[in-house]
């Protein structure tokens, strides 16, 4: 009798990707610097939000130490897995870096040509309101903490001194 064949699927993930999942933070740095030093590039992605919070302290740890490194992109989001016939939702982060390699630059929008600014009025104070004394706010003095803690000590120095009286 033949033992029945179980084909797994396995979904292609480019080299340069790196998926965090429930390690320690340190465990990831390694693999993530060796695909900084091979490809040029790195895309940190997780879900879940212990995983999130590892890759980002990943990304940053490899930012720190990897000069010329830059953010290209942060993707976050929300997938829907299936489970066991329930559907749940999944949040997730997908860091891009990269090495040396310029920022996608931003579209440049013209603006058209401002009009001369207009003369706005005056606003006119009576003279009244302007002669009338601001209202004062009263201060509390800075000695009541210090009355507190004298307070305080005067009664562990009378606890000390019934113990000794009681000794």
């Amino acid at each position: 009798m033949m033992a029945p064949v179980v084909q797994q699927v396995h979904s292609e993930i480019p080299p340069h990707f790196l998926i965090v999942g429930k390690k320690n933070t340190l465990d990831y740095i390694a693999p993530a610097l060796f695909r900084i030093g091979t490809f040029g590039e790195l895309v940190v992605r997780a879900k879940g939000s212990f995983s999130i919070v590892t890759a980002v302290d990943v990304a940053e740890m490899v930012k720190r130490d990897v000069p010329g490194l830059q953010t290209l992109s942060i993707s976050i989001g929300t997938e829907e897995i299936v489970i066991e016939g329930t559907t749940r939702r999944v949040s997730f982060i997908e860091i891009h870096l990269s090495k040396n390699r310029p920022a996608p630059a931003l579209p440049v929008v013209e603006t058209p040509a401002l009009e001369a600014p207009t003369e706005v009025p005056a606003i006119q104070v009576p003279e009244t309101a302007a002669q009338e004394p601001i209202a004062e706010i009263p201060v509390m003095p800075p000695k009541a903490k210090s009355r507190k803690k004298a307070a305080a000590k005067k009664k562990t120095v009378k606890k000390v001194a019934r113990k000794k009286a009681s000794a």
